[in-house]
C-alpha cells in the first residue's frame, strides 16, 4: 500500500506515509521542531515547583517514561533521567511511553531536535474527527499500545558538540548548557507542542497528505483577533494572507487551560517576520516570556547558565488542551420510532478534570436547530459517572436532531457528537419501511475436520434488529434455518447444524442470511438479496510422507476457491495460478486473503523440505522492512498447521517481490497508478526450498496441513503469484540446476551493440555459466563463458559484430540448460 503525497510535504522536511488497515497503521511522520543556542548568558534558575518537587521526592509517577539510548554517554544519561522523571510527574498515561534518544551530529547552533514519531486521526474517543494527535496522547486516550515497545513514541536528537552541564542542581556555569533544560524542552515537542503549519515562498499552509489537515496544537492557534488560522474561510490555505499572519509577530495560543494558568491573557507564540523552520509557531515568543518568567522553557532559544526545570503553567495548560488533559463521554445513538414516546438518554463520563456535573446537557431540535432548540439537563444517576433522562419530544411524526455536551472545571466543553453542532445525531418518528442491512463475508469452502461451521454477519437497522437467522440447503435439498445470535454490538453468529458424518467431499452448501427488523411492519431484508451463495464440503485425504505434483493432470488436491490450477496464456504448462491480477482493498481498513489448502496431510521427516518454482509479483514493502513489519505491504506466505486447520504458522517468513531483484524489476517495470501491470512469463520462475522443521513450530512426526497463501492489503496490487513442480520430502531423481529461469535477466531487447547479462542468486556458488548464441539457421554464433557467480552479477557482452535481426539465447548451468530467450538485434 502506498498513498501519493503532494509535493508541499518536502517544505516540512521527511516524510512517510504507513497506510495501512486501520487508523492504527495509518500513521503520519513529519520533521521534528528543534532548539537552538543561544551566546547570551542568561544566568537563570528556575526550580521544580514545590508540586513537582514533592511528586518528584515521594516517587509518585503517573506516567512511564522509558528511554532507548543510542551512544549516550552516562553523565548524560543521568541528567536526562532526571528530565524524564520530571515529565512523569506532569502528565499522565495508563500506557508506557517510549523515548528514542540518540547522541548524535546536530546542525550549528542547534542543541536538539524531538518530535512525536507518529500522528493519528479519527481513534477511540478521539477529541476532535479528522484532526491529528501524536502517538503518545493517543496511546493516553485509548489506553492502549499502538506503535508497538519496539517503535518509539517520541524520537530525539541531541548534539555531542555542545558544551554541556549534566548537573540537576541548577548551578550552571556561565559557559556551559544545561542538559536538563534542553531535554525538557525537546521531550514537551515529542508530547505534542509541534504541528503542521509551514511557509513555502509566498505562501502560508497546513496539512501534511491534504491541505487543511491539522494537529492537535493546530487547533489552538488565533491571530490576535482571536481568529482561528485553520479556518479557510478566513485565511485560505495555501495562500499569502495566511503566511502574512504566520509571519506577523502576533500568533497565539487559545489554549482554555493555560489562559487560567497564565493570568486570563492568551499565550503568545514565536510568529517572527522571517519564517524559521523548526521554530516558528510552536514555541513560545520569547519576548513575552523571557527566561525569568518561569514560562520560558518552550521559547525557540535557550541561553548559557539558563536553568529551566519546570514546564511552567503556560506550557502545561497547552499540553492539557492538545489531549493530555481529556473528558470521555460513552454514548449510544438511539434507534428511530414508529410512535411518539418517552426516550430515555443516558451518557458515561469521565474526565480528567474535574466534572462540572451542573453542565451535562442534552440539546436538541425538532426542526434541525433552524429555530426551535430544547436544552434538558442530564442529571447523576446511581450509577457512578452516569448521567441519564427521559425526553418525550414535542413531535408526532419527524426528525430529532440532538448532541450531548459536557463541561469541566476549567471550562472547556466537550460534545458528541465531537463536532456538533456542525454534525448531529438524529432519529426518526414515523412509520417504517427501511430495510435491515447485512453484510457478510461469504464462506469460501467448509474443511471437514474443524468440528461445527460458524457463520457470522453484520446486521443493523434503524428501528433495531428482531431476528437474524440462515436458510440453506446441502446439494439441493432444504435444511432446517438456524438463527444467528447477538455476539457483539451488531454482530450475529451462529453454526451450521448439520451431521459431518453424513457430508462427502465435494458436497455443495447453498446458503442465504435473512434480517428482519423491530417495525409493526417487520421489513425483511436477506444477503444476497437474489439467489444464494455457495461452498463446497471439503475432506482431507489420508496423510502421506511424501507428496510431488506439476499440475499438468486433474487434481482435487487442493482447495479451490481462490487459487486455480490451470494453464495461463503464454505458459506452456498448468500451474497453481492465484488471481491474475489479484484486487487489492481500496480502503484503510480493509485486507483481502487468497489461499489454497493440500488436501493432502503430510507426516513430518527429518530434514524434510518443500521445494517448487514460483513467480512473486505482489507489491514490494518499504526499503529494509521485514515480513512483519508495518510497512512490508502485500506478501506470498507457506504455511502449515498440525491442528487440522484451527491454527496456522508461517513456514518460512513471508515474501515479495523484493525477494529477487529480478521480480523486483519487473514488477516496477509497468506501473500505472499505484499498481503494476506486469504479466507473469515463464522466464520469471525461480526455485524455491523451505525447511520443513527449521521455524522450529513443528517436529518431526507432526501431522501437518500445507497452506499457500496471499496477502494484500489496501491499494496497490500486482500479478501475483504462480506455483509450479510442487515437491514435498520427495527426493529429485533428476540433477536440477541452481539456477532457475526467474534468476536471469537480459536487458535491452531489442538491444543495439551491448547487452547486460544479470544473474540473480544470492544463496550458493554456481560454479560455470555458458551462454550461447543461435542465429536464425541455428548456429552458434557466440559463445560467452562465466565461473564462480555468487550473488547479483552484472555482465555487458559486447554483440556489436551481430547484423540485424533475431537470435536465441541459451543459458546453460554446468552444461544444463537453464533458459532460452529469443532477443533481437535491432
Amino acid at each position: 500500500m502506498k498513498k501519493i503525497l503532494i509535493g508541499f510535504i518536502l517544505l516540512i522536511g521527511a516524510f512517510t506515509i504507513s497506510a495501512q488497515r486501520d487508523w492504527k497503521k495509518n500513521a503520519v511522520k513529519v520533521a521534528p521542531p528543534v532548539c537552538y543556542a543561544s551566546d547570551k548568558v542568561e544566568r537563570v534558575a528556575i526550580p521544580p515547583s514545590s508540586d513537582l518537587l514533592n511528586r518528584l521526592k515521594s516517587g509518585e509517577k503517573r506516567s512511564n517514561i522509558i528511554v532507548d539510548y543510542r551512544l549516550f554517554p552516562s553523565e548524560a544519561r543521568s541528567a536526562f533521567e532526571y528530565a524524564v522523571g520530571l515529565w512523569e510527574t506532569i502528565i499522565e498515561s495508563p500506557v508506557p511511553i517510549y523515548v528514542r534518544a540518540t547522541w548524535s551530529t546536530l546542525g550549528e547552533g542547534v542543541l536538539g531536535s524531538c518530535g512525536p514519531y507518529a500522528y493519528y486521526e479519527n481513534f477511540e474517543n478521539t477529541p476532535h474527527e479528522n484532526r491529528f494527535y501524536p502517538v503518545a496522547i493517543v496511546e493516553k486516550i485509548t489506553g492502549a499500545e499502538i506503535t508497538g515497545v519496539e517503535t518509539p513514541d517520541i524520537t530525539a536528537n541531541f548534539s555531542k558538540s555542545i558544551d554541556w552541564y549534566f548537573g540537576t542542581d541548577l548551578n550552571t556555569p556561565d559557559s556551559l548548557y544545561d542538559f536538563v533544560t534542553v531535554v525538557l524542552h525537546e521531550l514537551g515537542h515529542g508530547l505534542g507542542f509541534t504541528g503542521f503549519f509551514f511557509v513555502s515562498g509566498e505562501d502560508g499552509a497546513f496539512g501534511y497528505e491534504d491541505f487543511g489537515d491539522a494537529a492537535a496544537f493546530d487547533l489552538l492557534i488565533v491571530n490576535r483577533d482571536d481568529k482561528q488560522l485553520i479556518d479557510t474561510l478566513i485565511f485560505p490555505n495555501e495562500s499569502p494572507e495566511l503566511k502574512e499572519e504566520l509571519t506577523s509577530n502576533f500568533i497565539y495560543a487559545n489554549s482554555p487551560v493555560a489562559i487560567a494558568e497564565g493570568a486570563g491573557a492568551l499565550p503568545r507564540l514565536f510568529a517572527p517576520n522571517t519564517w524559521d523552520d523548526g521554530s516558528s509557531i510552536y514555541h513560545l515568543n520569547d519576548f513575552t516570556y523571557p527566561a525569568s518568567t518561569g514560562n520560558s522553557l518552550m521559547t525557540p532559544t535557550i541561553g548559557k547558565a539558563e536553568a529551566v526545570h519546570d514546564p511552567g503553567p503556560i506550557t502545561r495548560g497547552i499540553m492539557a488542551d492538545i489531549g493530555w488533559m481529556h473528558m470521555y463521554l460513552d454514548f449510544e445513538e438511539l434507534k428511530d420510532i414508529e410512535e411518539k414516546q418517552s426516550l430515555s438518554f443516558e451518557v458515561n463520563i469521565e474526565s480528567d478534570y474535574k466534572l462540572d456535573t451542573a453542565s451535562v446537557f442534552l440539546i436538541y431540535s425538532t426542526d434541525t436547530f433552524q429555530t426551535q432548540i430544547d436544552t434538558i439537563l442530564l442529571q447523576p444517576t446511581e450509577t457512578n459517572n452516569l448521567f441519564a433522562a427521559d425526553v418525550t419530544p414535542d413531535i408526532e411524526l419527524g426528525s430529532l436532531h440532538y448532541y450531548i455536551s459536557a463541561k469541566d472545571e476549567k471550562e472547556r466543553i466537550f460534545r458528541l457528537p465531537t463536532e456538533a453542532p456542525s454534525s448531529l445525531y438524529s432519529l426518526n418518528i414515523g412509520p417504517d419501511s427501511e430495510l435491515p442491512v447485512i453484510e457478510h463475508q461469504p464462506i469460501a469452502y467448509y474443511l471437514a475436520t474443524q468440528n461445527g461451521l460458524m457463520v457470522s454477519a453484520f446486521a443493523e437497522d434503524n428501528l433495531g434488529i428482531d431476528s437474524v437467522y440462515v436458510q440453506y440447503d446441502i446439494n439441493g435439498t432444504n435444511q432446517n434455518s438456524f438463527e444467528l445470535v447477538l455476539d457483539s454490538a451488531n454482530t450475529y453468529i451462529g453454526n451450521f447444524n448439520f451431521d459431518e458424518n453424513l457430508l462427502n467431499d465435494g458436497d455443495v452448501i447453498n446458503y442465504k442470511i435473512v434480517a428482519q427488523d423491530a417495525s409493526l411492519g417487520k421489513n425483511k431484508n436477506s444477503y444476497p438479496k437474489i439467489g444464494s451463495l455457495s461452498f463446497n464440503i471439503e475432506k482431507l485425504g489420508e496423510p502421506v510422507s511424501a507428496y510431488i505434483n506439476n499440475f499438468d493432470s486433474q487434481t482435487n488436491d487442493f482447495i479451490i476457491s481462490d487459487f486455480d490450477i490451470y494453464t495461463e496464456s503464454g505458459f506452456e504448462n498448468a500451474a497453481l495460478h492465484s488471481p491474475h491480477p489479484y484486487p487489492s482493498p481500496g480502503a484503510d481498513n480493509e485486507e483481502y486473503n487468497f489461499s489454497t489448502i493440500l488436501k493432502r496431510p503430510i507426516i513430518l521427516k527429518k530434514s524434510g523440505t518443500i521445494t517448487f518454482d514460483e513467480i512473486v509479483l505482489v507489491e514490494p514493502g518499504e526499503s529494509n522492512t521485514n515480513f512483519g513489519d508495518d510497512e512490508f505491504w502485500d506478501y506470498a506466505v507457506v504455511e502449515g498447521s498440525n491442528d487440522m486447520g484451527k491454527t496456522w504458522v508461517p513456514l518460512a517468513d513471508g515474501y515479495d517481490s523484493k525477494r529477487s531483484f529480478i521480480w523486483l524489476n519487473a514488477y516496477n517495470d509497468n506501473l500505472f497508478g499505484q499498481n503494476s501491470g506486469t504479466v507473469g512469463s515463464p522466464d520469471l520462475y525461480i526455485s524455491n526450498s523451505i525447511d520443513l522443521i527449521e521455524q522450529s513450530n513443528f517436529e518431526v512426526g507432526d501431522t501437518v496441513l500445507i497452506k499457500f497463501r496471499l496477502y494484500s492489503d489496501p491499494y496497490a496490487h500486482g500479478w501475483g503469484w504462480a506455483i509450479d513442480n510442487l515437491r514435498i520430502q520427495q527426493p529429485v531423481s533428476a540433477q536440477l540446476t541452481e539456477l532457475s529461469p526467474g534468476n536471469i535477466m537480459l536487458y535491452p531487447n531489442p538491444f543495439e551493440d551491448k547487452l547486460n547479462l544479470i544473474i540473480d542468486k544470492s544463496n550458493t556458488t554456481v560454479r560455470e555459466i555458458r551462454v550461447d548464441f543461435y542465429n536464425v539457421l541455428g548456429q552458434i554464433v557466440k559463445t560467452v563463458q562465466l565461473g564462480d557467480i555468487y550473488g547479483q552479477t552484472t555482465r555487458t557482452i559486447d554483440l556489436s559484430e551481430f547484423t540485424e535481426g533475431m537470435y536465441l539465447v541459451n543459458i546453460l548451468e554446468d552444461g544444463q540448460q537453464v533458459t532460452s530467450r529469443k532477443l533481437i538485434k535491432k
